[in-house]
């Protein structure tokens, strides 16, 4: 049973695009990617459609003035290509086999651009600041848009879901579509005056590994084991899910003296759960009311040697955000997820007759946390005799040190590996795109480190797969969280260090920074309008058009002169708001010990003066979870966080 249980779940996220098809005879003639009603195809490109159908079926396509015929190989798949057109249309787009006709009317021919990441991209128009005029004022016939329904995806899919079609801009359909995305159109239909095509493919709280294909994880290194057990689940989710197990457990017997799955357990001094689930911070206890972390959940409860005998399922309802389930001291099951109701198949041999013990490890890293039941669907239904309700008597202990970190199931979905990639990108490969634009990192800043490489690889990605010559906007991390009194260490800064450092090695990459449009007490900051009227002054300077900065006035190099370090910024006119010195600068030395630093404007050198007692390695601006800077350039651009080694 728990293998069947677990079977269905994996073909069910392998399978997540393969219900998309292209009108009512889907089962005969399918067609790749976004090409629906309304459609904006990219200008000045060579367009190739690819599908499926019968093997060795002739396919005919036609599309403004263009008629082409291929034929289906052997296992079906399909290619036709059409010239370059010119941005323009409406035209019609028709594809037929002998027995069936797929159509697609109204495509337009202008720019297509590809929005991604997580909840910051995600963010609504509705949500935005001053929504109201600019959802009343949307409607245009020329503005097209197409937001990719959130799935997940085993492996690359080829096919969005169905419900993915384009849309002409109206206040309808603008409502609820991502404020960056639509605002950076809005921008560009006014300065090209043609159509605009744009696709919005992002998941709130996804992390940057869940949209990397696999061989691009295998070429960034360091997921050898989370891979080897995504391949595994893809063959066998018992056996993968067991083996996820062992990794949890090794993980935290590795950080902590105790393994509570294996100790019989004393809930005496253990804090009762509310019968009415909610968000721990609200269950009136003063050592949680701000916790975020890791909370210990446990219950006991009895079975009759019936009940016992032979398999079960556990339903447990709703957690906030990852859990790890134990009963009787076997690894039972994990999701990481929000919305997904926990349903776990329970072995044979596990349960027992008497007292059986429920042990829940729930990690809550943002907001809300806990058990969030419904309480009625929280029950164990053995294969024989009664199911037996779990909805009270939950006892809970927190987990007072900081283990926000820890393993997460590969095959999940924001905290996973490729799966939504593989389901939300992936069916999108060969489509021409002008421009592409990233707006994620909140996810990764407790890996800094290994940013830069991954970001490489996705921007490899979409190059290889949507033009070699892409330009792709990366948005900055604004300002969040807790504003330095002292220089100290900040995964936060790590990720925009390493934003910043791949626009600097790429002149098709473009950093737009957004350090003066964040709030520290709000990782949703309301303002998208000024971030996407940036993100269009950098694709302008990516392709010339204008003088505007495409690496936030990032500095290169950073230079001893005695008592001195001078930095050379690149063109632009400085200046350092609300005072004559430039504030948040910081010298390290090799060890890690900082101290701020006194640093003025010598024309477009920035002159730091060594503290006192550091030698110095590094020297930071900006650099912090939300710090206060006032270095600007051009008058309205913040300059970039950096961190540079001393030379």
């Amino acid at each position: 049973m728990r293998q069947a249980a677990r079977t269905l779940a994996a073909l069910a996220l392998l399978g997540g695009c393969q219900a998309a098809g292209a009108g009512p005879s889907a089962a005969q003639l399918l067609v790749d990617g976004a090409y629906t009603d309304h459609a904006v195809v990219q200008r000045g490109a060579n367009l190739q459609i690819t599908g499926k159908a019968d093997p060795g079926a002739v396919i005919t396509a036609s599309l403004a003035g263009q008629t082409v015929e291929t034929r289906a190989g052997p296992d079906g798949a399909w290619s036709v290509s059409f010239e370059p057109l010119q941005a323009g249309g409406p035209y019609e787009l028709s594809i037929s086999d002998a027995t069936t006709r797929y159509t697609a009317e109204d495509i337009l021919v202008g720019d297509v651009l590809l929005c991604s990441g997580q909840s910051n991209m995600e963010y609504p128009v509705y949500r935005a600041l001053n929504p109201d005029s600019a959802i009343s004022e949307s409607a245009d016939d020329s503005l097209r848009l197409l937001t990719v329904p959130q799935e997940t995806a085993l492996s690359p899919q080829s096919q969005l879901p169905e419900e993915a079609s384009w849309a002409p801009a109206s206040p309808e359909n603008v409502r609820d579509f991502s404020a960056v995305c639509y605002f950076m159109g809005e921008g560009l239909r006014a300065e090209r005056g043609i159509p605009i095509g744009l696709i919005d493919s992002s998941w709130g709280g996804s992390q940057i590994e869940a949209w990397l294909p696999q061989a691009r994880l295998e070429a960034a290194g360091g997921f050898d084991e989370s891979l080897a057990t995504l391949d595994l689940y893809r063959e066998d989710p018992d056996a993968a899910m067991k083996a996820y197990g062992a990794v949890w457990e090794r993980w935290w017997t590795a950080e902590h003296e105790s393994a509570p799955w294996e100790a019989k357990l004393d809930l005496s001094s253990w804090k009762r759960v509310p019968e009415q689930f909610a968000d721990w911070k609200a269950y009136g206890d003063a050592d949680i009311e701000t916790h975020l972390g890791r909370l210990w959940f446990a219950r006991r409860f009895d079975l009759t040697e019936e009940q016992a005998a032979g398999p079960a399922t556990i339903s447990l309802g709703l957690f906030d955000d990852s859990d790890a389930v134990w009963i009787n001291g076997e690894f039972i099951g994990s999701t990481s997820s929000w919305t997904d109701h926990r349903v776990y198949p329970v072995d044979p041999g596990v349960l027992k007759a008497g007292e059986n013990t429920i042990l829940i490890n729930v990690l809550n890293s943002y907001g809300p946390g806990g058990m969030m039941g419904p309480g009625e669907v929280m029950q164990l239904e053995p294969e024989v005799g009664e199911a037996v309700p779990l909805a009270s008597g939950w006892s809970y202990k927190a987990v007072m040190q900081a283990d926000d970190g820890g393993p997460r199931p590969p095959w999940e979905s924001v905290t996973g590996f490729t799966t939504i990639g593989n389901a939300m990108i992936a069916p999108l490969h060969g489509t021409p795109m002008s421009a592409a634009i990233w707006y994620q990192g909140e996810s990764n800043t407790g890996r800094a480190d290994a940013y830069e490489g991954l970001l490489d690889q996705l921007i490899a990605g979409w190059r290889s797969n949507f033009g070699s010559d892409l330009p792709v906007l990366v948005v900055q991390l604004p300002g969040y969280g807790a504003m330095p009194e002292l220089p100290s260490e900040s995964g936060w800064a790590g990720v925009q260090d390493a934003q910043r450092r791949v626009a600097l090695a790429d002149p098709l990459t473009g950093l737009v920074t957004t350090m003066d449009v964040g709030h520290r007490t709000d990782i949703h900051p309301p303002d998208k309008l000024t971030v996407a009227m940036r993100a269009v002054d950098v694709l302008d300077g990516l392709s010339g058009a204008s003088d505007a900065s495409t690496t936030g006035y990032s500095p290169v190099t950073a230079v001893r002169d005695g008592g001195s370090i001078k930095i050379d910024l690149p063109e632009g006119d400085y200046t350092s708001i609300s005072s004559d010195r430039v504030i948040s600068v910081s010298v390290c030395n090799a060890a890690g010990q900082c101290d701020w630093a006194d640093a003025r404007l010598d024309g477009r050198t920035l002159v730091a003066t060594v503290p006192d007692g550091i030698e110095p390695a590094t020297i930071r601006h900006c650099w912090g979870d939300a710090p206060i800077c006032n270095l600007y350039a051009d008058g309205i651009i913040p300059v970039t966080p950096f961190q540079l080694d001393v030379r």
